[in-house]
């Protein structure tokens, strides 16, 4: 009979301490984070205003999609000139919610 109640005892503290645990695993599968990754390209008559407004394109892509631009981090930023007068320009962020 001892037996049988120290088997139930036993067991209400470890379905107990399992209980506690319950919200936190909960919690920690909401806070996943979604990550993402955007590209800008364009093409202008300078380097500068072609990596200004490929950086601004990608900005932009990550808006639609409800990213904020301060989760948001630069990968690559260059200009390229691909003739006379006209450069190329491009941008990549990696953003995160």
């Amino acid at each position: 009979m001892t037996r049988t109640i120290a088997r139930s005892a036993g067991a209400a503290v470890v379905l107990a301490g399992l209980m506690t645990l319950a919200p936190t695993v909960a919690s920690a599968a909401t806070s996943v984070q979604e990550t993402r990754a955007f590209l800008g390209t364009t093409v202008e008559k300078t380097a500068a205003s072609a990596k200004r407004t490929a950086l601004q394109q990608a900005y932009d892509h990550a808006a639609v999609y409800g990213y904020a631009p301060e989760g948001c981090v630069t990968i690559h930023l260059y200009s390229v000139k691909i003739s006379f007068v006209m450069y190329r320009g491009e941008a990549g962020i990696h953003c995160t919610k």
